[in-house]
């Protein structure tokens, strides 16, 4: 049984270091004539599952696309406000079908210690860091594509709150 063992790791957070949230990613199919990665993004189960996709469009640039017809987000946000130690989260009022960023690829993919960080050998783990806003907001986003996990780990408190209220635009 292990799937069976690797999601019940994935659900506890087997591997994380605090001030992360996991969740899961499948690959979306794409045009054949771009290098886009599409990723659609789940969190929770049943009444409490929260979907969102995620583009990368180069190594640079992507976005974030509200998904209709799923649950309200609501536990999704307060989670990640907790790992991201958000003091104050308010979500926007704005709502929006897209949601651009800009991305940094920290790295050639890699291993995950057990610890919860990142490096020390070739892996399946891609670590990135996304810009929101023109820089008033930065996230970790961390994606594995072989075991379909990805998470949101924090870069400095000082952003949790404007990283909340950027994703609440196309996360509602």
């Amino acid at each position: 049984m292990a799937g069976a063992d690797h999601l019940r790791r994935l659900r506890a957070g087997y591997g994380r270091s605090p001030g992360s949230l996991a969740f899961k990613i499948t690959q979306l199919p794409v045009k054949s004539d771009t290098d886009d990665l599409a990723l659609m993004a789940s969190y929770g189960d049943g009444d409490y599952q929260t979907k969102f996709a995620i583009e990368l469009q180069s190594e640079s640039r992507g976005r974030f696309l509200h998904v209709a017809g799923g649950a309200r987000p609501t536990h999704f946000i307060s989670e990640l406000g907790k790992a991201l130690e958000a003091s104050d989260p308010r979500l926007s009022n704005a709502k929006q079908d897209t949601l651009a960023f800009d991305i940094a690829f920290l790295g050639p993919p890699t291993v995950r210690s057990s610890g919860g960080g990142f490096g020390g050998g070739p892996g399946d783990w891609y670590t990135t860091k996304i810009f929101f806003g023109e820089d008033q907001a930065e996230v970790y986003f961390n994606f594995n594509l072989v075991s379909g996990e990805a998470e949101f780990s924090i870069k400095d408190e000082s952003y949790g709150n404007a990283v909340l209220s950027e994703l609440s635009k196309v996360i509602w």
